[in-house]
């Protein structure tokens, strides 16, 4: 089977999902998702259960950076409001850990809850292992929340192709009824095809956590180009300060050309210092040398009663310099 038909199958078992009642019980969607990415049915766990928790014993998610960050302030009071409102229309997913229970999903609807002076929270509790944690804690987040920032969506996408890599080398998380579409795609091609995006995409938001954090929030804050960060995110630790040193002294100006410059004179892993400094201003200057003048445009029509009295357009030219010196000196 071919790779195309592979992405293929892959879809369609995603769009079967979308399109499935309700989850029960015994199949929430996560599960369901689990079983697309991965392939095969999924083994079942037994001590599903939902009970009210107290909210003092729940725990953030700390198996895997999955990079997702809280609310803002304004959502955070807006989703507190439709609770106290409507109530908690989807219980919080849970799983027990030796101290209390670790958020798997749900920590806004937490904090929330929180602010309205809640004690307890309606909790569906589950004794998953790490990798179903990861996959339950990333995959919800992916599909339903607009406007993810480059460095969300790469730390769980990294976290899923952590999962699936590890997934490949056991036996006995599924029932092994896709095998053949699991050896012959990518974790990474596998990933992209349950969520609708091309493989490089993922590798694109992958490669940004890969950056050291000021350069990581200077991406999510658009300061820095994405494809520049990309770029960077090839470089040590050490070249890494370097660049973001510059960006913060030169107003965050770094061009896609000048970078391509830079990697292409000093590849990765390192630069040094003063490499770093003679490529870039050598880049600065020779886009500066190529970048075209302006061209002013006027309406000849709106000159038309002067034209007749003017030998040629370079009179024109010359006649509307002198005034301009006139009135600017």
């Amino acid at each position: 089977m071919s790779k195309p038909n592979i992405a293929s199958t892959l879809r369609r078992r995603a769009e079967a999902v979308s399109l499935a009642e309700p989850p029960s019980a015994a199949q929430s969607a996560e599960d369901q998702a689990y079983e697309v990415l991965f392939g095969g049915k999924l083994m079942p766990v037994g001590g599903k259960r939902t009970a009210k928790l107290p909210i003092e014993r729940l725990r953030p998610f700390q198996t895997a950076n999955i990079g997702f960050k809280p609310y803002s302030e304004e959502n955070l009071n807006a989703l507190a409001d439709d609770i106290a409102a409507n109530g908690l229309i989807e219980a919080i997913k849970v799983r027990p850990i030796a101290d209390g229970y670790e958020i798997l999903s749900g920590h806004n609807r937490v904090a929330a809850c929180k602010l309205l002076g809640w004690t307890e929270i309606l909790s569906d509790i589950e004794p998953v292992d790490d990798d179903r944690a990861v996959v339950i804690a990333t995959v919800t987040n992916l599909q339903r929340r607009q406007g993810l920032l480059p460095s969300e969506r790469g730390w769980a996408y990294r976290a899923l192709l952590e999962v699936h890599k590890h997934q490949g080398r056991r036996s006995d998380l599924v029932e092994t009824t896709s095998v053949e579409i699991q050896q012959r795609l990518t974790s990474r091609e596998t990933v992209a095809c349950f969520f609708g995006v091309k493989s490089h995409d993922v590798q694109r938001d992958v490669r940004i956590t890969y950056l050291i954090d000021p350069l990581i929030d200077a991406v999510d804050e658009r300061c820095l180009n994405l494809m520049c960060g990309v770029a960077i995110s090839y470089y040590d630790e050490e070249t890494q300060k370097l660049f973001w040193e510059r960006l913060k002294t030169n107003d965050w100006q770094l061009t896609v050309a000048t970078m391509r410059c830079i990697k292409k004179a000093c590849p990765p892993p390192h630069i040094a210092v003063s490499a770093l400094k003679k490529v870039w201003n050598a880049s600065v200057v020779h886009a500066m040398q190529k970048k075209p003048g302006k061209t002013i445009s006027l309406e000849r029509k709106k000159f038309a009663p002067y034209l007749d009295k003017l030998s040629s357009d370079q009179e024109l030219e010359t006649l509307f310099l002198e005034f301009l010196k006139q009135k600017f000196t």
